[in-house]
């Protein structure tokens, strides 16, 4: 019984072997890092990177590296675990100079994760959100411009999916329920390529059940908006 003993604790030994070897300092795996990221090894460059965390976490390089860790995650398509990387790193280094950087690039794990206009819009509005906070805590970084042009196209991703939430409404003849995503859309994203639709998608609803003074608001500011349109009114 007592040899059993040995061996498991023998194999215990073995399962928690450290990855950092005796006499490596904090630059040299960091620099081991910076070489996987180089060759795009990126996941392991994501453990080196996270190994300067666990056994040097108040080197002048642990906050660097905790960031270039969430790249890595980032590099290899692994946008869950950058997400989490970098909202550990805010947590905890609020102040810190990376944090604009760590902000963007939580923001692009979420864009690149959005899904199409016809899936739920909640991660496209997640994501806008967080390109918003870049723009308001950071509005002269160098991110802003890009965040901005990402806003641009969230907005049209997330206009695009109400409209054709509104049109399944109106096609299995829930006015009131259409009319109500084509307000939206109408007032939330009134620069965006749906907003032309949406409008007319509303003169359609409102006459179909009897909101006529609606109507004819709704085709005076159709026509103000859109005198070229490829949708007719009747």
């Amino acid at each position: 019984m007592r040899y059993h003993f040995f061996i498991v604790l023998f194999l215990i030994g073995c399962s928690s072997e450290k990855s950092i070897n005796p006499g490596q300092n904090v630059d040299t795996v960091y620099h081991e890092a910076e070489r996987l990221l180089a060759r795009a090894d990126y996941e392991d460059a994501a453990k080196r990177f996270k190994d300067i965390e666990d056994y040097f976490p108040y080197s002048e390089k642990a906050c660097r590296a905790q960031v270039m860790a969430a790249y890595c995650h980032f590099c290899s398509g692994s946008y869950l675990d950058a997400i989490r990387a970098v909202e550990v790193f805010l947590r905890y280094h609020p102040s810190h100079e990376l944090v604009p950087y760590a902000m963007y690039l939580r923001a692009m794990s979420l864009y690149v994760t959005v899904c199409s206009v016809g899936r739920d819009s909640k991660q496209a509005l997640e994501a806008k959100k967080a390109f918003i906070e870049i723009l308001n805590r950071f509005p002269e970084s160098k991110y802003g411009e890009d965040s901005l042009k990402r806003i641009i196209i969230l907005d049209d991703i997330i206009a695009a999916h109400e409209l054709m939430i509104g049109r399944y409404y109106q096609y299995n003849k829930n006015a009131l329920a259409a009319i109500g995503r084509y307000d939206y859309v109408l007032s939330e994203f009134s620069g965006t390529k749906a907003a032309e639709e949406a409008c007319y998608r509303l003169i359609e609803c409102c006459k179909s059940i009897g909101l006529i003074d609606e109507a004819n608001i709704a085709i005076q500011s159709f026509k103000k908006q859109y005198p070229n349109s490829k949708w007719k009114l009747n």
